[in-house]
């Protein structure tokens, strides 16, 4: 469903040439560097009264080889939808019968249960099939995951765009340190300032947006003067010491997280985003002590008793740790 970090992730590419460079060689179609862009119109409705039909990103790319252009479909999917088995093949057709060039079809995905079904070849027809689509995947198997500032600091637009597709990444915290420290590098600090708005319009989670937030804070002071400078420093002067303890409260479910992996523990989305939606620090600090040495989930979420050091801030009306962080944050049950 549209939101601003899934326009952000399809609409990012076309802008940037060089990026969308680097992408489609991800692909292995055998296009050089230095192809060009036109951007065309998303509506694929077909005549005025139909239903709406509106696809993400279309180009029309043309070849530095002197080859012919083609046209290249841009879909950003975070999670499978049934209907595009259908609305996508219906796309290519279009494209092409209103084109009369070549359709390349990218989905781009940020996790890898939606890259895998993406992928899948899509078939109409009794017996042999009358057409087939096969869309072109990007998403956490095959998008590199930038780790080295050196290799961020090369192309800063490919690197947000690599950051976007691990956005659920175990380690984003690593990622993102990473792309700020290359980013405070850039001695063009509008540029700097736009690409860091737009990286945190991109990640599809609060928590990734959190850490995001907190590093921005903490490696550079954006330039006043411009929209994201001086909305960002808006935030900093009236929120600040907010921004800092869910800066914290993020830091340690990455923390605990991590933590769990590495000792085995079936870390589910359920869990997951329990975990990451909790902004009481004393209860993630609990968490966290009972996840060194418990055996199973169940020691780790048991509500807290009365031998358990847990600080007041978690017991007051505003901040109950029992029955008020249950409702806060639903998880899995765990009996």
């Amino acid at each position: 469903m549209p939101n601003v970090s899934h326009d952000t992730l399809h609409g990012f590419l076309p802008g940037r040439p060089k990026a969308l460079n680097r992408a489609l060689d991800l692909l292995g179609l055998g296009i050089p560097p230095g192809v060009t862009t036109e951007t065309l119109p998303t509506d694929a409705s077909g005549a005025p009264k139909m239903f709406t039909r509106s696809m993400d990103s279309v180009l029309r790319v043309v070849r530095p080889d002197g080859l012919d252009p083609f046209i290249l479909l841009v879909e950003a999917q975070s999670g499978i939808e049934a209907k595009k088995e259908t609305s996508w093949p219906y796309y290519v057709a279009y494209l092409r019968d209103r084109y009369k060039l070549e359709v390349v079809l990218l989905v781009l995905c940020v996790d890898a249960a939606t890259a895998a079904w993406a992928a899948r070849p899509l078939r109409t027809g009794l017996g042999r099939p009358t057409q087939v689509t096969v869309p072109h995947v990007l998403g956490p198997a095959n998008v590199p995951r930038v780790s080295r500032i050196q290799d961020a600091s090369t192309d800063l637009d490919f690197a947000a765009f690599c950051l976007w597709i691990h956005t659920n990444d175990p380690d984003i915290g690593g990622i993102l340190t990473v792309m700020g420290e290359a980013l405070a590098q850039n001695s063009d600090r509008e540029a700097r300032d736009d690409l860091a708005g737009l990286i945190e319009d991109g990640l599809g989670s609060e928590h990734a947006r959190k850490i995001w937030r907190n590093l921005m804070e903490t490696l550079f002071t954006p330039r006043r003067g411009t929209i994201v400078g001086d909305a960002r420093l808006a935030g900093q002067e009236e929120g600040r010491e907010e921004g800092r303890e869910e800066g914290r409260a993020a830091g340690k479910a990455e923390q605990l997280l991590r933590l769990m992996e590495r000792r085995g523990f079936p870390v589910t989305e359920e869990i997951r985003q329990r975990v990451i939606t909790c902004t009481d620090m004393p209860l993630l600090d609990l968490w966290f002590d009972r996840a060194i040495d418990a055996t199973t989930l169940d020691e780790i979420f048991a509500r807290p008793s009365a031998t358990d050091r847990v600080p007041a801030p978690a017991q007051s009306p505003d901040h109950t740790a029992v029955p008020g962080q249950e409702s806060r944050n639903p998880g899995p049950s765990v009996t």
